[in-house]
């Protein structure tokens, strides 16, 4: 059964931030200038470089509500206590370290969602020519990407299981959508700069952060085995079937090319 949605759904944006002082500010602004955001909800989660003065300068704005933590909880910590603590029917999610967002990324991923052709959508930075996008057969960049809107009412019941999940929060949710059945978009923010790793930190740093989030995957699949049987053996099966076929017209089509 279909569940029913708010003909005038309200919208609050959350931005979870460790240590992003150099872009926050940027993203901001580009959510402010979005009026169809009626809050904004932003996650210091223990930082320690100015991401706390950054913060105290929207203070006075009506719609910008700040939530601090510390010591430092993780991605899927923040992320649930801020869908706890908003107000909208649906949740935009923005990382804090994108160059330049602004309201038309905001509208491109809410779109969908409020077409009704979507239960969650996920926005995924592009850019033109980036190899790694020609390589990703099976999608990952796009899977775990942080820009992404949902129904608030949707995501209240994994909130528990969110928490201790840090950067494998992304595939936790994805999860969830997935074996309930639900519509998932995808929309390419052409344009949108994110930049990796390798551009924020020295070789050494950026490669620990990457083995540190693939540990946190892992160990998120680890601890729901079940979402995890119920997600992929269907691909699986569609996989296994799809060889078969292949393998079937190839052996169909070999006696004829030997005549």
């Amino acid at each position: 059964m279909k569940p029913s949605r708010p003909v005038h759904p309200t919208c609050t944006a959350i931005v979870c931030a460790y240590n992003e002082e150099q872009h926050l500010e940027s993203v901001l602004k580009g959510l402010l200038n979005a009026s169809f955001i009626q809050e904004i909800i932003v996650v210091d989660d223990g930082s320690t470089d100015r991401t706390p003065d950054i913060l105290s300068r929207y203070e006075q704005n009506d719609r910008f509500r700040p939530i601090c933590l510390s010591p430092n909880h993780g991605k899927g910590y923040a992320m649930a206590e801020a869908a706890t603590a908003a107000s909208g029917d649906i949740l935009l999610f923005v990382d804090a370290d994108l160059i330049n967002w602004d309201a038309d990324y905001a509208c491109q991923v809410l779109a969908p969602i409020l077409n009704g052709q979507a239960d969650m959508v996920i926005g995924y930075p592009f850019r033109q020519g980036d190899k790694w996008d020609r390589v990703d057969v099976l999608y990952i960049q796009r899977w775990l990407s942080g820009e992404r809107a949902v129904w608030r009412t949707d995501l209240l019941p994994i909130v528990a299981k969110m928490r201790p999940s840090r950067f494998g929060v992304e595939t936790l949710i994805n999860m969830h959508y997935r074996t309930r059945h639900q519509p998932i978009g995808m929309v390419k923010l052409q344009g949108l700069l994110h930049p990796i790793k390798f551009e924020k930190s020295s070789r050494a740093e950026a490669w620990d952060e990457y083995v540190k989030e693939v540990q946190q995957i892992l160990r998120t699949y680890a601890r729901h085995p079940l979402l995890t049987f119920m997600t992929y053996v269907p691909d699986l099966i569609e996989m296994r079937a799809a060889l078969l076929a292949v393998y079937g017209w190839i052996r169909r089509k070999a006696p004829l090319a030997m005549l």
